[in-house]
């Protein structure tokens, strides 16, 4: 029998990482990976009983950013600085006090309040796509739809957003634990210096001259119990842009492959529109946008007969989990009618994504009006997944419309 081993840097895996991950939910789902240097969970129920540990923590960059030699470590300094801001990364009470000071400022109203704002911005994308025989859905529709709506939210000039992007993409392999990007530390320090530049810039635009949007309701609560710091606050910023249209970017693509890839299945949603919502909730679990989580063990203890040591890295696999069959029948199928659907791709929890709402209205609105227009939509070469741990999605999607 072949060993179990799963490597990250392998091509075949990146696209397709299914076969071994399965493998290790029926034969070793604690695993420990000497290519991961961590602990592997796979299976759905002990994903979510990980997520829900105390004896887990979400700062994963703290312990990382000390096992650096100090050389290294004044290399990344500030890229740690600002990262170490973000919400997904805190553990309590920091992690209460700032997601309770987010969601004050970004709301169910909030999200609705967007979605005339998407549903325009769909119809601007899908006539200039309109003419073009051939075109990159990422780069012409999946990721200008949630960018612009996220620079909308935050009250950014539309012209920014490239040089955003730029910053963003810089950022991702260090953020998505990418295992073949030798220079990702320097990209990423980058990228966080100077998107952390423009940010604060902004905030002291905002503090002479509010207004209604995200960023000048975050300082508006800096007098309040909840309040942020200014890094704080330009954290949260970086990570409202980075993941807002990160997560949804991949949602739309993923979604529009798959619809692609099972046709019977986008006949079936042509024919009844209202199969949107759990057609996008089937598209979340079934190749959704996210790949996988890390957590650090914060204290010592015994999981599933395994020691996970303090400081152990563990590696959550969410798409493995999303495919479990123990928790949803047939995993493989794509069944746009799956109910219930209780998939893990917005985390669970208190670390649950607060951007779920939103990226889920694009993506109902997005995927429906993308097929309305192009129902024959077909790909015209192979994809390749991005090489990160924890976002799954292709930079590239080259399509052609019938």
């Amino acid at each position: 029998m072949v060993a179990l081993r799963y490597d990250p840097r392998d091509p075949g895996v990146m696209d397709n990482p299914l076969p071994v991950l399965q493998r290790l939910q029926d034969e070793d789902p604690v695993h420990w990976s000497a290519d991961m240097r961590g602990w592997m969970v796979t299976r759905y129920d002990d994903v979510r009983r990980v997520l829900l540990q105390p004896a887990m923590s979400a700062d994963r960059l703290t312990p990382y950013f000390a096992s650096l030699p100090g050389p290294q470590q004044d290399r990344i300094r500030d890229l740690i600085r600002y990262l170490n801001t973000w919400v997904a990364f805190k553990d309590p009470p920091d992690h209460a006090r700032m997601r309770a000071a987010m969601n004050a400022v970004f709301t169910v109203r909030d999200v609705e309040s967007l979605r005339p704002k998407v549903e325009v911005a769909v119809e601007h994308l899908l006539e200039r796509l309109a003419p073009q025989a051939e075109f990159d859905f990422i780069r012409e529709f999946a990721f200008p739809l949630p960018a612009t709506v996220i620079m909308t939210l935050c009250g950014l000039p539309p012209g920014d957003m490239d040089q955003i992007k730029t910053w963003s993409e810089q950022m991702k392999p260090f953020i998505g634990s990418a295992s073949a990007s030798p220079d990702k530390n320097d990209q990423a320090q980058d990228g966080a210096v100077n998107m952390a530049a423009y940010f604060r810039d902004v905030i002291r635009q905002r503090r002479k001259d509010p207004g209604t949007d995200v960023i000048s309701r975050l300082l508006a609560q800096q007098h309040e119990n909840s309040a942020l710091t200014e890094d704080e606050v330009i954290g949260t910023c970086m990570l409202f842009l980075f993941g807002g249209h990160e997560t949804t970017t991949n949602l739309i693509g993923n979604g529009l492959r798959a619809m692609m890839r099972f046709p019977e299945a986008r006949e079936r949603l042509l024919a009844d529109p209202a199969l949107i919502k759990p057609a996008v909730e089937e598209i979340l679990r079934y190749d959704g946008p996210t790949g996988g989580l890390v957590r650090v063990v914060k204290v010592a203890h015994e999981f599933q007969g395994r020691a996970f040591a303090e400081g152990d890295r563990v590696f959550l696999m969410i798409h493995a989990a999303n495919h479990d069959r123990r928790k949803f029948g047939s995993p493989d199928t794509f069944d746009i009618t799956r109910t219930p659907n209780p998939h893990l791709t917005f985390n669970y929890g208190a670390h649950f994504c607060l951007g779920a709402p939103l990226a889920r209205m694009e993506g109902h609105i997005a995927i429906a009006r993308v097929l309305a227009r192009f129902p024959k939509m077909r790909l015209t070469a192979p994809v390749q997944y991005m090489d990160t741990l924890v976002m799954r999605g292709v930079r590239e999607m080259h399509c052609a419309q019938e």
